[in-house]
């Protein structure tokens, strides 16, 4: 009797592991835990999460398959891959990764993709000013969003707006509070183009505007419209007024540049000094080193690299487009703030163009009433569709190469 069952246990055993065409076989980690059904062998990392998906990915199977993991290293966490199709992230414990969510301090990043979220998918909704200026930090409940990792993004479900955005984990790491091992990069918030509006540039020329004690200075309050209705401009800077350490700190002078450029404008050189039309120089030395000057300075404190600059009143010749590798933009449209220096003026200027799609607009972010007049034209003209983009992001619309030409007064007139 006791043969007898001994000899159908062993049948027993010797049918359900017949058609095991990976007996024997070991993982490529020694400390690999495992799974295995009939027809399924998982090797997985210890931990809940790995357990998780072995089971996931023996489930139903009929045939006879092997699945080993690999492990690809993120600064303080590891990817595990089991190929293109299942990847997620743990601690160096094997554990599932709790986000806890954004830090107060670096919450705008989610603004950031919820606008360009927005934008993309709900048009209708985003090119509405009064709408848009309550898509703010206040509007988003920050208690109700869930948190999980997709690939090389983080992945957040906002409950409140329907929407679903994924944030590249390069820029979503410190926001976090953990370290994926990406280098630290200067962020700029997304930009998305649609294809069907008129793409326009508003340009701001002889800032910024700096005061001996912090406050909202023109250029300030300039910064906070144009972010406050998700538009985008190019200032021209002047050397001096970044670099006279009597107005301004080092430290609010990076503070200002790095909101400014994380909120998505961009900067070009109007000269180290202003003081001369550069066809006024005799040398086309002089006229590289003044057009040169905001040109290192943002290379040396920020990490950042102009493209363009704008000659002093516009004047330039062959021998300034020849001084410097960099492009001049010039302008098709002038609000004339500089002539008028009266917002209601300034607002009809602006209002009454004809405006086309590529046109470069020219401003001054030195003056008050410059700021007044554009909390009535920015959001007038993104009612109208427009949308205020930077230079670059604009030559890269129409496909203009930004380092090929040598001038531009649109993105339709250049050379």
């Amino acid at each position: 009797m006791i043969i007898v069952l001994s000899a159908v246990l062993l049948m027993g055993i010797m049918l359900l592991t017949s058609n095991f065409a990976f007996i024997g076989k070991k993982s490529i980690h020694s400390d690999a835990k495992s799974y295995r059904t009939r027809h399924c062998l998982v090797f997985y990392p210890n931990g809940d999460i790995g357990s998780k998906m072995a089971k996931e990915l023996c489930k139903g199977r009929k045939d006879d398959r092997i699945f080993d993991y690999s492990l690809v290293p993120y600064g303080d966490y590891y990817m595990v891959s089991y190929g293109e199709d299942l990847k997620y992230f743990v601690d160096q414990s094997y554990n599932a990764l709790k986000i806890e969510g954004i830090k107060e301090d670096d919450r705008e990043i989610v603004l950031d993709y919820l606008r360009y979220t927005l934008k993309k998918e709900d048009p209708d909704k985003y090119y509405n000013a009064e709408y848009l200026k309550g898509v703010d930090l206040d509007s988003i409940d920050f208690s109700s969003i869930t948190y999980s990792i997709e690939g090389e993004d983080l992945r957040l479900d906002l409950a409140d707006y329907e929407k679903t955005l994924y944030i590249p984990l390069r820029y979503a790491q410190k926001a976090i509070g953990m370290d994926f091992g990406f280098p630290n990069e200067t962020y700029r918030r997304p930009v998305y183009i649609d294809p069907e509006r008129p793409v326009i540039c508003l340009t701001f020329d002889d800032g910024p505007q700096l005061w001996y004690e912090t406050g909202i200075t023109s250029t300030e309050a300039i910064l906070k419209t144009l972010y406050e209705y998700d538009a985008n401009a190019t200032f021209y800077v002047i050397g001096n007024n970044l670099e006279d350490r009597d107005i301004w700190s080092d430290y609010q002078v990076y503070n200002l540049l790095k909101t400014s450029i994380a909120h998505g404008n961009e900067y070009g050189s109007h000269t180290q000094t202003h003081l001369y039309a550069l066809t006024d120089l005799s040398t086309a030395d002089e006229i590289y080193r003044a057009i040169n000057g905001p040109i290192e300075f943002m290379r040396d404190f920020m990490d950042y690299e102009i493209k363009t600059y704008r000659p002093v009143e516009g004047a330039f010749d062959d021998n300034v487009l020849n001084a410097q590798p960099v492009g001049a933009v010039l302008w098709d449209i002038d609000s004339e703030d500089w002539l008028s220096m009266d917002p209601s003026t300034i607002v009809d200027r602006i209002l009454n163009e004809d405006i086309d799609s590529g046109d470069i607009i020219i401003f001054h972010d030195i003056y008050d009433e410059t700021a007044e007049a554009l909390e009535t034209i920015i959001p007038e003209l993104l009612n109208r569709g427009y949308q205020m983009v930077t230079v670059s992001d604009m030559m890269n619309y129409f496909k203009v190469d930004i380092d090929q030409f040598k001038f531009i007064f649109s993105a339709t007139d250049y050379r």
